[in-house]
């Protein structure tokens, strides 16, 4: 694991750990997945005992490192990074492995491999990889968050929805299947992100993926934190729509075609979405609110 670098002690031994796996852009819409991550870290006390080297992995020119001043004299350099977290969880016999950082540009094989070594050498049980993708669906509506494995005995325990998707995949469908090959199941969360409101952070996005993985991992954290952000995000989200006609016509054509589907709820492909995102059709359907979102975004 060459491309490791490690900021404290090595774990001996972790309990049945399980991976759980979020990266900024194109797999996270509103930066939902990302957030639950920190939101886990926070909550679980998460100790950050390793990172991937961006040397190798990365395109400084599209993913700028930051310069900061320590103080008048001294420059201290940000790399962009993927950090390696761990947190023991007290009330249970399992232990859980946090990765997060900026999906990577280049040797997207080399950065599996790091990332499968350091699972294999912990004896990881499982990989859990957190997304979201922006979805044609109404934000007065709570996020739908789909479960996707291709394990058969994952589907077969938890019910998820085996993934039929063909086309462009992210890092999260890499690892997914390496992992998969090399014996370690997967399973994917993909919360749907209204489309016309990407230019904010979704604290309710990340609220729905941790209910779901707290459902899937049968473990439990108080989720006050993501339950009041949400609210305040629902009120601002509601005084600027409510201020246009053209924009609460368009969110009520909305709910009316989903509420159509209400019984397939806990039903969702994530990759029908993405397929009509990958083609442009739905491009003349966002253009409209997105501009009227951007020029009317709050400070």
């Amino acid at each position: 694991m060459e491309d490791l670098v490690w900021l404290d002690q090595i774990p001996s031994e972790l309990r049945r750990p399980i991976l759980i796996s979020a990266f900024a852009g194109w797999n996270d819409a509103a930066e939902a997945a990302t957030l639950a991550v920190d939101f886990l870290k926070k909550k679980l006390n998460a100790k950050v005992i390793a990172e991937i080297d961006p040397e190798e992995f990365y395109d400084f020119t599209s993913i700028r490192p930051q310069v900061t001043l320590e103080d008048s004299f001294n420059r201290k350099i940000r790399w962009p990074r993927t950090s390696i977290a761990v947190a023991h969880l007290e009330y249970t016999d399992r232990d859980l492995i946090f990765v997060k950082g900026p999906e990577p540009q280049l040797k997207w094989k080399r950065f599996a491999s790091t990332l499968f070594e350091l699972a294999e050498d912990f004896e990881v049980e499982m990989i859990v990889s957190l997304g979201a993708l922006l979805a044609d669906y109404p934000h007065t509506r709570p996020v739908r968050v789909a479960v996707t494995s291709n394990n058969s005995d994952l589907v077969e325990q938890h019910g998820l929805i085996p993934s039929s998707y063909e086309g462009p995949t992210g890092i999260i469908g890499v690892l997914t299947a390496w992992f998969e090959k090399g014996g370690i199941p997967g399973a994917s969360l993909w919360a749907n992100i209204p489309h016309y409101i990407t230019q904010t952070p979704s604290p309710k996005g990340a609220r729905a993926l941790v209910e779901k993985l707290l459902e899937l991992l049968a473990f439990r954290v108080d989720t006050l934190e993501l339950d009041l952000a949400t609210a305040e995000y629902d009120r601002q989200i509601a005084s600027i729509i409510d201020n246009d006609d053209e924009a609460k016509a368009y969110i009520a054509q909305l709910e009316a075609s989903r509420d159509l589907e209400e019984g397939d709820e806990e039903i969702v492909d994530p990759n029908v979405f993405e397929q009509q995102l990958e083609s442009g059709s739905i491009d003349s359907l966002t253009e409209e609110v997105q501009n009227f979102l951007r020029n009317h975004k709050k400070d």
